[in-house]
């Protein structure tokens, strides 16, 4: 089991930085996120709308300074833009405890959601850079894993210190703060490395725009789908079972402690497991698997309390691992369908989307609970066919992670958007749609 778990982790000088940075900097999120607003109202004053009307817009003012983002990525390298971003954070969530008007709250939570994005283009890159010879799935999955196992681990202290001392509350900015800046530190540890265009030639502008790569915008938008579905079931999991069922609320805690575990224990060695498929094919098979929670929700109020609760554990299960084999793949193919000096640009591009859908989905979600719950169960199941519609009939023949070599070529090929390398031989059929044994 050990030599499993060994032969699944990457390898490298900058592993425990990496992994020590992710985990940090999660477990600063877990202890903010759950009672973030609570924090914000402690600092501020003002009303819980009038909170959440602000985040939203600075999330929504964010996305338009992502491409500048991007080119900063290509220019200088993941590690730099992390390092900066992090330090940023970090100022910012200090910053929070000593503003007492709007505007001020307003301009920190526009940086603090640019540098979170950020954060989710860059680490990819980063991943990708660090892993070397190796598959960077296998860093991309210890950075999931650590960070579902930081956040779990933040957000449980934060909710025990807040129940022997509400009034901590007001410290969780401070606590998330330290934590980020920690993270940055350990960036510092990192091993340099030249961007990935230095020293190269520029591709014709027309190969290196992510929108017209047919192959990378299609794996964009089935990871905005999926997202899409994340967020849904986050919101409305617990309004629907506690409003509309009334299931009690430890359902809730129960079913998202399993998803957190699940993710944190199995991301590593399920990633290991399934390197010699297609990544296409497991973002398909992800997705249906995602049907398997909104189905679950909507049986829920005709299910006896036992049976139900039964029920939302298996769906949970099922929902969990379709979650381990289509977040990580579309994170393989992203960084496989990018070209190397263009990659920040690319991975960029694709948080357009994300930060769209974060901001936008809470809304979505909300209007279809107060218009009958069963019309967003089947919007999220439409979305989930969509996402395996898309994988199947769009992105074809992105071959599994393999060797180094074999792995470049096939990656430099996809960027180029050409079915084979110039001057090499046909290929026979399957030889990229089938994994090697």
């Amino acid at each position: 089991m050990l030599n499993r778990l060994r032969q699944a982790l990457p390898t490298g000088p900058g592993v425990p930085a990496f992994a020590g940075a992710t985990f940090v900097n999660s477990v600063g999120m877990g202890i903010y996120y759950p009672f973030s607003l609570l924090f914000f109202q402690s600092v501020l004053g003002t009303s819980l709308t009038r909170i959440g009307a602000a985040l939203t817009v600075a999330a929504l003012l964010a996305l338009p300074l992502l491409p500048y983002v991007g080119r900063l990525i290509d220019r200088f390298g993941p590690r730099q833009v992390l390092l900066v971003s992090t330090v940023v954070r970090a100022s910012a969530f200090a910053g929070y405890l000593l503003v007492d008007s709007f505007w001020p709250f307003l301009v920190l939570s526009v940086l603090v959601a640019l540098t979170m994005r950020t954060e989710q283009a860059a680490t990819p890159a980063l991943a990708k850079v660090l892993a070397g010879e190796e598959p960077p799935g296998r860093w991309m999955a210890l950075s999931r894993a650590l960070f579902n196992a930081g956040f779990g681990l933040g957000a449980l202290a934060a909710g025990l210190t807040a129940s022997a001392s509400p009034e901590v509350l007001h410290g969780v900015g401070a606590g998330n703060a330290v934590c980020i800046a920690l993270a940055a530190l350990l960036y510092t540890a990192l091993p340099r490395s030249r961007p990935a265009g230095t020293g190269t030639g520029s591709d014709p502008a027309d190969k290196t725009r992510p929108w017209r790569n047919r192959r990378f915008c299609g794996v964009v938008a089935a990871g905005a789908g999926l997202w899409i579905i994340a967020v849904s079931v986050e919101v409305a999991l617990p309004v629907h079972l506690v409003r509309d069922v009334g299931a009690p609320a430890w359902t809730t805690s129960v079913l998202f402690a399993l998803n957190t575990v699940v993710l944190a224990v199995f991301q590593v060695p399920v990633a290991h497991r399934v390197e010699r498929v297609r990544p296409a094919v497991l973002v398909a098979v992800g997705a249906v698997l995602h049907i398997a929670m909104p189905a679950a929700l909507a049986a829920a109020a005709h299910l006896a309390p036992t049976p139900r609760t039964v029920a939302l554990i298996a769906a949970m299960v099922i929902y969990t691992v379709g979650e381990l084999l289509a977040s990580q793949a579309v994170l393989t193919l992203l960084t496989a369908l990018s070209p190397d000096a263009r990659r920040g640009s690319y991975l960029a591009f694709n948080q357009l989307f994300i930060g769209l859908a974060n901001a936008m989905t809470p809304l979505l979600v909300t209007s279809a609970l107060d218009h009958g719950a069963n019309t967003l169960w089947w919007l999220l199941t439409g979305c989930a066919l969509a996402v395996a519609v898309l994988m199947t009939g769009t992105v074809r023949g992105v071959p599994a992670e393999r060797g180094a070599a074999e792995r470049g070529a096939a990656e430099q090929d996809l960027a180029d958007g050409d079915g084979d390398l110039p001057g090499t031989p046909p290929r026979t059929p399957g030889d990229d749609l089938t994994a090697r044994p």
